[in-house]
């Protein structure tokens, strides 16, 4: 693609080359998300990923890095032959056929191996659409270990704007590794996300989130099929993912850590893997506090404690006011003898969705939170349940990126604890008495002795103007 050099950029050559006494300073670093680097996962970061992709897709999330927005990452494993994964990628006149989520595709220019083309979905509701460039680069002849390279350059559209770099690496002759390095934003894309500049950091992730890891089990779905291979199976409870997080604390200095356990438009459950500079007490406090816990996950969200049926058990409700996708249930927190907490909503929106979460010390001496859970997103509500009819596979896109944004919304708040204080409080709910059954149900602050160490009250919550954008 050729570039105009601007006259701008010349009279500045000119004047530095006259100038002589002082160097030009390097010039920033690109923001726009089509222009700045992307530089994909290195091979000791695959090989620290390995056990997570045994089991499903592992995905990277960075953490934000204003004013560049931080980048998305996927690896999986295909049962496939290199080229046919490569092939299914390389033309997006045959998308369509891939991802029932897009309508058409529409060739505007080819050029050696780039393509130019328009894409467009369509459902009873929305239409959405915007235009790609697609680069294919093929290994030589002579060496086809190094795979496939495939770019894509979103330039405008209602998803944003931004490149995708995909990897198709040959394991053997019948098998393959699928790796993805995104990076879109969605700032300026309509004039809906422009009237949300304060989550549009959020809604750039979760969009890419959904679209992308969509993309990435169909076409592993779709080369194995090709390939003859039995569909994958998705059995058992929900379990913790054999890994040591000691491992990946390397890779959880930059970005939270995703396993996603699915199949073409099957689910099992997904697994975040996430590090807090604080001490392990700390953040097992905050996740203890069904309160604070609830009102990190969304900005205006609200919960009550109504009950406690046993020592280490709380039932609370938690409430979600918008005019257009309120929500309210109701869920029990319990931790287990073995540390692990057990967070089940047991009515209404979320209802039947499970969630685990075990904390452990990391080598730097922060601590590590392994959250796996089975929720099925498209249960929420209209506009949820809207989005995945127009592809089943979004509901696991969007349930992942739901993990990521839990972990974050407890970072901002245990970023708001004092380092210093080691006995950070939780709250006991007293059962509401029999006799006021139909009273509002009130939430009892109860100091908790540990270490023979009382715990101050909790203070009051602020505002929380961070949310939007988590």
């Amino acid at each position: 693609m050729t570039r105009s050099f601007p006259l701008a950029g010349l009279l500045a050559l000119a004047f530095a080359a006259t100038a002589g006494a002082q160097p030009p300073a390097p010039p920033a670093p690109p923001t726009d998300a089509l222009e700045a680097p992307l530089r994909p996962l290195s091979a000791r970061d695959l090989d620290r990923l390995a056990p997570l992709m045994a089991v499903g897709v592992a995905a990277v999330v960075e953490h934000d890095m204003p004013p560049l927005l931080p980048a998305i990452h996927y690896a999986l494993e295909v049962d496939a032959p290199a080229r046919t994964v490569a092939e299914l990628l390389s033309h997006p006149e045959r998308f369509p056929a891939l991802l029932p989520a897009i309508a058409e595709v529409t060739i505007e220019e080819r050029r050696g191996d780039s393509v130019a083309y328009h894409w467009r979905i369509v459902s009873s509701v929305l239409t959405l659409g915007g235009r790609a460039m697609l680069t294919v680069y093929a290994p030589p002849d002579a060496a086809p270990a190094r795979g496939w390279r495939i770019d894509v350059e979103r330039t405008e559209g209602d998803l944003g704007r931004g490149r995708e770099v995909w990897r198709v690496r040959p394991l053997g002759p019948d098998r393959s590794q699928l790796t993805l390095s995104t990076r879109v934003d969605l700032a300026d894309a309509n004039y809906v996300t422009r009237q949300m500049p304060q989550a549009s950091r959020a809604l750039s992730r979760t969009i890419t989130m959904t679209t992308t890891l969509a993309m990435a089990l169909r076409v592993q779905a779709e080369a194995e099929r090709r390939a003859g291979r039995a569909p994958r199976a998705l059995d058992g409870e929900l379990r913790r993912p054999a890994v040591d997080v000691r491992t990946l604390e390397p890779l959880l200095l930059h970005a939270d850590i995703l396993a996603i356990e699915a199949a073409g438009d099957r689910f099992r459950q997904s697994t975040v893997i996430t590090r807090y500079p604080r001490r392990e007490a700390q953040v097992r406090s905050l996740i203890a506090d069904p309160v604070a816990f609830s009102e990190a996950l969304v900005q205006g969200s609200s919960a009550t404690v109504t009950g406690q049926p046993a020592p280490d058990t709380i039932d609370f409700e938690w409430r979600y006011d918008s005019p257009i996708a309120g929500a309210s249930g109701r869920m029990t927190l319990r931790e287990r003898t073995d540390r692990v907490f057990e967070l089940d909503a047991t009515d209404g929106a979320m209802s039947g969705g499970r969630w685990r979460f075990e904390t452990s010390r990391l080598p730097s001496g922060a601590t590590a939170v392994v959250g796996w859970a089975r929720f099925d997103v498209s249960e929420g509500n209209f506009l949820l349940r809207m989005i995945c009819d127009l592809d089943p596979t979004f509901r696991i896109g969007l349930g992942a990126s739901t993990e990521i944004m839990m972990s974050r919304a407890l970072r901002i708040r245990i970023d708001r604890i004092p380092e210093a204080d080691d006995h950070v409080p939780s709250w006991r709910a007293a059962a509401p008495p029999a006799t006021a059954a139909l009273a509002a149900p009130r939430v009892v602050p109860v100091i908790r002795v540990r270490d023979g160490l009382p715990r101050a009250p909790l203070p009051p919550r602020a505002a929380d103007p961070e949310a939007a954008s988590r």
